[in-house]
Order: structure tokens, then sequence, then C-alpha cells
């Protein structure tokens, strides 16, 4: 799929960076089923790319990231009795989510307006315009929040503000967001993209493999037993010994003196 309809994919080579812009603004970015399809084939695009070192997703306009599933959506399969295709989407969902969580890339999201928190679940780093709003909103339509996110919220978050997001559905301020802690940064709206590709920039700085390396260890060796997890850290960080990176890195760092040129080998 060269050309998307409902997003927009944009690669930087120069600068290692693949954005991917929700681009349905006049339904507030809404997730249709044909945006998924697109947004799982753009990642896929991205990961396989080695020309990309980190990824940014972002959503059209000024009013909205991404507003969660497309309610009209729902609302038609659910008047047309086809609720298995509800159930397909959600699916769906949580296979996209999880290949974001298991692909070696990391991946910013620069939340620019209204954000569903069930999209951000699977990203590594939050960057939000001082205008975003964050929220659940879910049950103030009768229907119980899905996509993964009463599982992987508890994580983020303690359990009681996870408890007061998914059952207010109350939308909460960027500052609010960063406090609690899954924000990393509040920016002024203007330079949202700025400090997006300022972030991925710095990220890129660094050798790639050890990159994600470090995103597995966190993501994957996170979910095992302590002592299973601690065995797959010492696996990954053994792993990056026989990279050409590493040569390089110490090369440069302790020897030259120089700031090391990464090649992702």
């Amino acid at each position: 799929m060269s050309e998307y309809r409902n997003l927009i994919y944009e690669k930087r080579a120069d600068e290692k960076v693949a954005i991917i812009t929700f681009n349905r603004p006049e339904a507030r970015n809404a997730m249709s089923v044909a945006m998924l399809k697109e947004f799982n084939d753009a990642l896929h695009r991205a990961a396989e790319d080695p020309e990309v070192w980190s990824i940014i997703v972002t959503g059209a306009g000024d009013k909205a990231f991404c507003s969660g599933g497309d309610a009209k959506e729902f609302l038609a399969n659910v008047e047309a009795g086809k609720i298995s295709e509800i159930e397909r989407f959600n699916r769906f969902n949580l296979d996209v989510w999880r290949f974001m969580e298991k692909m070696r890339k990391p991946i910013i999201a620069a939340v620019n307006g209204f954000c569903n928190v069930e999209v951000i679940q699977a990203v590594d780093l939050v960057v939000a315009s001082q205008n975003a709003k964050f929220g659940l909103p879910e049950v103030t339509i009768g229907v119980s929040p899905g996509a993964g996110i009463t599982v992987r919220i508890p994580r983020f978050l303690s359990k009681y503000w996870a408890k007061y997001l998914l059952f207010t559905g109350d939308w909460i301020s960027a500052e609010e967001a960063y406090r609690l802690g899954f924000v990393n940064k509040v920016v002024p709206h203007e330079k949202l993209m700025e400090e997006a590709l300022a972030l991925a920039r710095r990220i890129n700085k660094n050798a790639p493999l050890a990159v994600g390396a470090t995103k597995a260890c966190v993501n994957l060796g996170g979910e095992m037993p302590v002592d299973e997890g601690m065995e797959y850290q010492l696996k990954e960080s053994i792993s990056m010994f026989y990279t050409e990176d590493l040569k390089e890195g110490i090369r440069a760092r302790f020897y030259e003196k120089r700031e090391p040129q990464f090649k992702g080998r």
C-alpha cells in the first residue's frame, strides 16, 4: 500500500524518522476499520525500513490526536446486529498494539488535541501540546473500554487513577497527564512537532540495535517473572557485544573522543 486515504505517511530519511498522521480531522481522527488497517500497514512499513530508526504518530488538525474507535461505525454495526464485526475490530486492535510493543523501534506520540488513552497505550514516549486532553470516554456512551486498555493502564498508573479515568470518562489536561506520569513533556501547541522531532533526533544519535534491545527488555522482559526477566535482559545485552555499533561506540567515546557514527549493524 503506497498511498493512504485515512492517514499520511512521511519518511524523513535524513533524520531517520517516519511520521504517521491520522488524517480524519472531520471525525476527530476517530479510528475507523479502514484507518486501523492503514495504520497497521504504515507501522509494518516503518518497522521493515532500515532507514527508519524511530516513528512519530500524530493527528491532523488542531482538535484531536485520535478520539478512539469510530462510534458511527460501531452504531451501524450494532443496529445491523453485526456485533461480530465489532469484536473483529477489537481483536485487530489488540494485534496492532502488541506489534507496536514488540517493534524494536521507539514510537513517539505527538498529541495535538483530544486523545483517547487507548490509542497511546503501546507507544514508548508521549509529547503533548498544552491544548491536549486525555480520557477514556467509553462508559459515557454505554460500553466498557476495550482494546486492552483495562489491562495496560493499571501498569502505568496507580489502579486508583486508572479506575478514575475508566469509571468517570472524564477528560484531563496535558499538565494533569504529565503529573500522573504518562506524558513525558508538555509543550506549546505550535512547537509540538518541533519538540517531537527533537526527541526523535536525540534518540537516533544512539545505536538503534541497542535502543531496540532496551525497548524489548522493558516491554517483554518486564512482563516476565523477575528471574526470567533478568535472564532475558542478560541475553539482549550480551547480543550487543557482537555488533559493529558497539565497537564503534567504544572506539569513538573512549579512544577517539568523538560522536559515534552508528550504522545499525
